[in-house]
Parts: structure tokens; C-alpha cells; sequence
């Protein structure tokens, strides 16, 4: 009888331990899919950053290019140009100067200000 008691205690702390380790493998799988994503992200964050400072040099080397065939990209309207998830606003008026925006999901994660020719100190 007495062995009967030990080995279902044995059997519940084995189940318990077991149940554990199972919980903390799904916890710790969950982070790492979470780090992926984030690592992604950061990845294609970089890239859009690479390429929109490589627009933005292309378009200062050639201010008064036409900007669909200079960078390929896709006009909007009069003022707003896109590339994948980069969206580019120009306002002409004395000088040229604008923004290239990064978008993820309609949601703006990163701005960057130019000026094309005039004043850089404004």
C-alpha cells in the first residue's frame, strides 16, 4: 500500500514538473517569435532608411529631374510621390524642400526633412 501512495506522488510531481516545463518552453517560444518580428522590422526599417537617404542625395545631385524617372516611384498627386512604403512630399516654391515619410500599416515610423538647393540654414 505504501508503495502505491509513493508512486502516485511520484507520478503527480512528474506531471507537475512536466506541465511546468511545457508552460515555460511556451513562454520562452513566444519571445523568441517576438524577437524574429522585431528583428524584421528593424531590418526592413534600416533598409527603407538606406533608401530613402539614397533618394534624397539622388534627388539633390538632380534638382530638376523628373522624380518618376529619376527614383521610379509613383505619383500621387502634384506634391506626393510613393515607393513601396516610402511616401515622398515636396513643396515648390522658392527653394525645393520637402519630407520622405516611412510607413508601416499607415503609420508613419520615420521622417526625414530635405531641402533641394536655396538656403540650407533655414
Amino acid at each position: 500500500m505504501k508503495s502505491k501512495v509513493q508512486s502516485f506522488s511520484f507520478l503527480m510531481e512528474l506531471i507537475i514538473v512536466i506541465l511546468f516545463f511545457a508552460a515555460s518552453t511556451t513562454v520562452c517560444a513566444s519571445f523568441i517569435v517576438q524577437a524574429k518580428n522585431k528583428q524584421v522590422q528593424g531590418t526592413n526599417l534600416q533598409n527603407a532608411l538606406i533608401e530613402a537617404q539614397s533618394m534624397i542625395e539622388t534627388m539633390q545631385a538632380y534638382p530638376q529631374a523628373d522624380l518618376e524617372q529619376l527614383l521610379e516611384v509613383e505619383k500621387i498627386d502634384e506634391n506626393h510621390y510613393q515607393k513601396d512604403n516610402i511616401f515622398i512630399e515636396i513643396d515648390r516654391d522658392m527653394i525645393t524642400q520637402g519630407k520622405i515619410m516611412i510607413k508601416n500599416k499607415n503609420e508613419v515610423i520615420s521622417e526625414l526633412p530635405f531641402v533641394l538647393g536655396g538656403n540650407h540654414d533655414e
